[in-house]
């Protein structure tokens, strides 16, 4: 009996596998392989274009050999790696040819372009619709009516909106049955608030940033809104009276998570006020996440975390919400951070200081998979990771951090001569995409920081963005350009790097063949007229498309597919 090949399998199943896939995958990669494949990924209709990151020339090829018809999913970015994509999409295509489109994306949009979009919108079947917007960005007079248009739309599900305070304030509320999940990123008093809940009857799920307070508004609410089963509070200041307030009107909550700071002088963090909070408002709570950072007094010792975490070892906490919580005192930065596990954040602050000491609820070490969430992280490379590097399990195969694909990286002086075993056993350098770097290069130890970069970019393989953010000292720019070209594997397809002059970006774009976009950072107040740039750089061959942006030249690069 023959083995099955992949061209074999029945096209329903092939179809599914596709779902799976991004859409470079599926046409760079098996569409041509034969003749059978071809005609399946042609028959395929639920292509989803995600542009976040792509190439200039592998975006044209795509939407040239993709009938719109068959694309249900669309993401356009204005984000560093492709600047300018969203202007680039409206000058060439109709967003109307998109007939079966059921979820938008769009990424850092000027609301210039964003209100192109938001015509489509209600006259569309989107069921799901996410926008962010760049901050100080002015809006058109028509655009808060056509997103007060957007919100009501009969077919709209999820809705993701982070969009600017005045244009946020201007929407006009009307029911929306349909709608299911809402985020928004802004902050939004109580009245709002319920609102929302008011007018959105069928909504589940709701995700904001804070409950700012406003003592002038009148509370017209009176019964509570029963339909909402999650809510989330995410990167905002910690008001547990308005939290309380908040409650109070969602009886039926079986999922509250709360992300924040504050600080030990205007808000209590004790377990026994948020265990009576909980009791009293939530009956049918079955899970509560929460991450804390709290700042303390100067005279705050370690011992107050032990009385904290007392107040987390009732039965409510182990038994019915089996909430298994952590308690770090970072003495050095004067701050504690309290927070559930698994942890519920995708951002975490990785603290290196030897005077840090650690509780538990539960009395346990971490597990495993307590930090999978955690997608960025962040941490200063001091002294305590020379001692911390020894202290550590080497051979240990388990990583604490096993799923970041994000790292920042600090160093404000001499580099640590054991951090790369430190950090070798933190996380997966394999899952590595991106890497930002804030380096102070000291005339002294700059070779040295030089080859502990190198040393670090070769552990990473699959590392396609690098952030440079040096403080170079005063050498030759030349022997500088260098220097860093040499870091460059061809794996790395973005560079954010600071600059000095003209001969520098033209320095980086001659030698880095392989990059597909740049931005560069004008050092000090450096300005650089984006028409004199593409002038001088027109004899490199290469189609470049730029834009000045808050003492910034991003660029986006054509370069040939083959070099890609």
């Amino acid at each position: 009996m023959s083995a099955a090949t992949f061209d074999n399998l029945p096209v329903e199943i092939l179809h599914r596998i596709f779902d799976h896939l991004d859409v470079q995958t599926i046409i760079f990669s098996i569409r041509y392989v034969c003749k059978q494949l071809y005609l399946i990924t042609d028959s395929y209709n639920r292509y989803n274009f995600n542009f976040k990151s792509i190439a200039k020339p592998l975006f044209r090829i795509i939407c040239r050999l993709v009938p719109f018809e068959n694309v249900t999913a669309l993401t356009l970015s204005d984000e560093d790696k492709t600047r300018g994509q969203v202007e680039l999409f409206l000058s060439l295509y109709n967003i109307e040819q998109f007939t079966r489109l059921e979820s938008l994306t769009l990424l850092e949009i000027d609301y210039d372009y964003l209100n192109s979009f938001l015509k489509h919108i209600v006259n569309s079947s989107v069921k799901s619709l996410s926008i962010s917007v760049p901050p100080m960005h002015t809006s058109q007079k028509t655009t808060p009516q056509l997103l007060s248009s957007v919100v009501v739309h009969h077919t709209l599900k999820n809705l993701y909106m982070s969009i600017g305070e005045k244009e946020w304030h201007q929407i006009s509320w009307s029911t929306n049955w349909k709608l299911r999940y809402l985020r928004l990123v802004n902050s939004i008093t109580f009245k709002q608030f319920c609102l929302v809940l008011d007018n959105y009857r069928g909504l589940r799920t709701l995700v904001l940033k804070e409950i700012n307070s406003n003592c002038s508004e009148d509370n017209w609410y009176f019964s509570p809104f029963k339909q909402l089963t999650s809510l989330t509070f995410e990167n905002g200041r910690i008001d547990i009276n308005q939290i309380n307030q908040c409650l109070s009107f969602t009886p039926s909550l079986t999922y509250l998570k709360i992300v924040g700071d504050g600080n030990l002088f205007n808000s209590s963090f004790d377990g026994c006020q948020w265990e009576n909070l909980l009791q009293t408002r939530l009956v049918h709570i079955e899970k509560f996440e929460f991450f804390f950072v709290i700042l303390t007094y100067s005279n705050y010792r370690s011992k107050n975390t032990e009385l904290l975490m007392q107040s987390f070892h009732t039965r409510f906490w182990l038994e019915k919400l089996k909430c298994s919580i952590m308690c770090d005192y970072i003495a050095n930065s004067r701050k504690i951070t309290l927070y559930t596990l698994p942890i519920c954040k995708t951002y975490f602050v990785y603290d290196i200081d030897s005077k840090k000491s650690s509780i538990s609820n539960v009395g346990a070490s971490f597990n495993s998979s307590d930090m999978d969430n955690v997608q960025r992280l962040e941490l200063q490379l001091t002294k305590d990771v020379n001692k911390l590097a020894i202290d550590k399990n080497i051979s240990s195969n388990v990583y604490l951090f096993r799923n970041v694909t994000s790292l920042i990286l600090g160093n404000d002086g001499e580099w640590p001569e054991r951090s790369l075993r430190f950090l070798s056993n933190t996380l997966d350098f394999s899952r590595l995409i991106k890497l930002s770097l804030s380096i102070n290069f000291l005339p002294k130890q700059t070779p040295d920081t030089v080859a502990n970069i190198e040393r670090l970019l070769k552990q990473a393989p699959n590392l396609r963005s690098f952030l440079l953010l040096d403080y170079w000292g005063p050498d030759n720019f030349m022997t500088r350009m260098e220097t860093i070209c040499s870091m460059i594997s061809p794996n790395i397809k973005h560079l954010q790097i600071r600059v000095k002059n003209l001969d520098d970006i033209k320095y980086i774009l001659e030698h880095l063949k392989h990059l597909t976009s740049v931005t560069f950072e004008y050092a000090q107040m450096l300005q650089i007229d984006s028409k004199e740039i593409m002038k001088s750089l027109s004899c490199l061959n290469r189609s470049i498309s730029s834009w000045n942006h808050q003492q910034a030249l991003h660029i986006w690069l054509q370069n040939n597919p083959a070099n890609l």
